[in-house]
Formats: structure tokens, C-alpha cells, sequence
């Protein structure tokens, strides 16, 4: 036996049997796992083979289980390609992976994935907008020198602005005392 064979299907249950060796058994697993929404599935074994028994969640004539049958087979086919690819790109995926997680811990990247040699004009140390600019040498006090306007600093009310009411002693009133 070289398929999946039904052993039965009658009543809304179906029964099938798998060759031992046909199907690793992560295979059948995967495939059972995607057919739990449509049916019961139970596995077991029958001396070498894999035995599935799947039991319909709805009334079902024995040409839908018999369908039911041949979209199983289908996912062991589908089950066993992708364990086929993953298999054969294992150390693509563990690169990729070890990369991602490398970048997120701050680590090192390897000198192969080092491409400096193009970002020269660029440095990470310019600040040509000041935003760097500590907010002690920002603020300080200089003196008698007038502090450059900045998006941060004083300025004189213009047009769009509220008025620019700021009471202050030297208006004749504390500071939030009305006249």
C-alpha cells in the first residue's frame, strides 16, 4: 500500500490507513491539525500503519467523506513539501532569524553584512539643526549678550501671537493679580 487507504467511510466516519514509512508522523500530525475544523480526528496505529479515523462535525454522505479523503491526502502532500523546503533552508532561516535578533540586542553584525564603504558622506555625529545641543548650553546664562532666538527661546509678540500679556512686577501688579 502506497496511499492512503479508506478502510472505511460510512455513517459520517471514515477511516484511513497510512503505510508506515510513507508519511513521517509530524506530517500526519500537521495535516490532522488542519482538518479539525471540519471533522473529529483521532490517529492511532494498526501494527505498522498510522490509522485516522475522522468523524464529520455535520451530516455528511459518504461521497462528501470520500471528498473529505482526497483533501487529506492533498494536505499530507502540502505537509510533507513544506517540512521538504524548511528542511533544505534551515540555515537560511536560522541566519535570518540570528541576524533579526542580533540587530534588536544592539550586538555586532558581521563584517560580511558591513556595508560602510557607501555612507561615508553621512555621520551620525552631525547636528546641523542643533537638536543634539544640551539644554544647559542651550539656556546658560551670557551675560549681557542677547540669547539667540531659537524655537525655545522668548521673543517678542507678533501679529499671530495671543498679545503677549506677560505681567510681570515691573507692570505695576504681582504676576496672575487682576486690575
Amino acid at each position: 500500500m502506497d496511499n492512503p487507504e479508506i478502510l472505511t467511510a460510512q455513517d459520517g466516519k471514515m477511516v484511513l490507513c497510512l503505510a508506515k514509512g510513507l508519511y513521517p508522523l509530524d506530517v500526519i500530525y500537521g495535516a490532522a491539525y488542519i482538518f479539525i475544523d471540519r471533522a473529529y480526528v483521532l490517529l492511532g496505529k494498526r501494527g505498522d500503519d498510522i490509522v485516522v479515523e475522522m468523524t464529520a462535525r455535520e451530516d455528511t454522505d459518504d461521497d462528501a467523506l470520500r471528498a473529505i479523503a482526497g483533501d487529506f491526502g492533498n494536505e499530507l502532500l502540502s505537509q510533507a513539501l513544506r517540512k521538504k523546503i524548511t528542511k533544505q533552508n534551515q540555515n537560511i532561516l536560522e541566519t535570518i532569524v540570528s541576524q533579526a535578533l542580533a540587530g534588536a540586542t544592539g550586538a555586532m553584525v558581521p563584517s560580511a553584512f558591513d556595508d560602510d564603504e557607501d555612507d561615508d558622506d553621512l555621520d551620525f555625529l552631525d547636528d546641523p539643526l542643533g537638536i543634539a545641543v544640551p539644554w544647559e548650553e542651550r539656556f546658560k546664562k551670557r551675560g549681557s549678550a542677547p540669547t539667540p532666538a531659537g524655537p525655545d527661546t522668548e521673543r517678542e509678540a507678533g501679529p499671530g501671537d495671543s498679545g503677549g500679556f506677560k505681567p510681570t512686577p515691573e507692570d505695576g501688579g504681582e504676576a496672575g493679580e487682576a486690575s
